[in-house]
């Protein structure tokens, strides 16, 4: 059995669901209000989720903004391949952004049969206001957000039937899951994003591989599986 994980903004989607999203509150010529990092990002998502109640913003707005956003290229041959071969696979999504932009784009790209968890930040309607929660609180791993280490969603993901991580990301969130990664685990870091560029400074004992097209996984998940399938 082979783990896939995958980071979902700028690695399945083609874009930040969290930045897209504030395209609701420019058409109304509302500036959204500023970032804070003393904070953290969940908390100004949920800031922002508030102006949006306040301004009007309905549920269809949001979701006909997020069905502007597209598959990153090459991500549709990619989640063909784990269609054909899912009986071999355990596909998971580790993510910062939250449940409901999640699952909506996960159906509109036509994908979600073929994932076994999402581990994001909750997100549900109540009225007219998408009300967000952290993940968790990360009180242990200082090389990670506030709110989420992927490591240890990995960890948890890791049973015993599993012989091979992919991990497929760009974020500098996810760096301390591909640290922890063993021989015979692959990362696959986004071309160009921060992953990519921040573990140029470390070794790692699991293989690299970057890519600008998902193709370039698909074909390296079609190796792993011969010999694990």
């Amino acid at each position: 059995m082979i783990l896939l994980v995958f980071d979902f903004d700028h690695t399945i989607v083609d874009g930040n669901t969290d930045v897209k999203i504030l395209d609701v509150l420019k058409s109304r010529n509302v500036t959204p209000c500023k970032y804070d990092p003393s904070t953290g990002w969940t908390e100004y998502m949920k800031n922002i989720f508030y102006e949006c109640e306040r301004n009007g913003v309905t549920q269809s707005e949001m979701l006909s903004t997020l069905k502007e956003l597209k598959m990153t290229d090459g991500m549709e041959v990619l989640f063909q391949t784990i269609k054909e071969f899912k009986d071999f696979l355990k596909v998971i999504v580790a993510s910062d952004s939250n449940s409901w932009f999640i699952d909506i784009l996960l159906l509109h790209f036509d994908i979600k049969d073929q994932i076994d968890e999402v581990y994001t930040n909750p997100a549900h309607w109540n009225d007219n206001l998408l009300e967000l929660r952290r993940y968790t609180t990360n009180e242990t791993c200082c090389r990670c957000p506030v709110n989420m280490c992927k490591a240890e969603i990995v960890s948890i993901s890791r049973s015993d039937d599993i012989k091979c991580v992919i991990y497929v990301g760009d974020g500098s969130n996810d760096l301390c899951p591909v640290l922890q990664l063993s021989s015979n685990d692959i990362a696959c870091p986004r071309e160009g994003y921060n992953l990519s560029k921040k573990m140029e400074k470390f070794k790692f004992d699991c293989s690299v591989v970057r890519w600008t097209c998902a193709t370039k996984i698909a074909s390296c998940l079609d190796e792993r599986l011969q010999t694990y399938a």
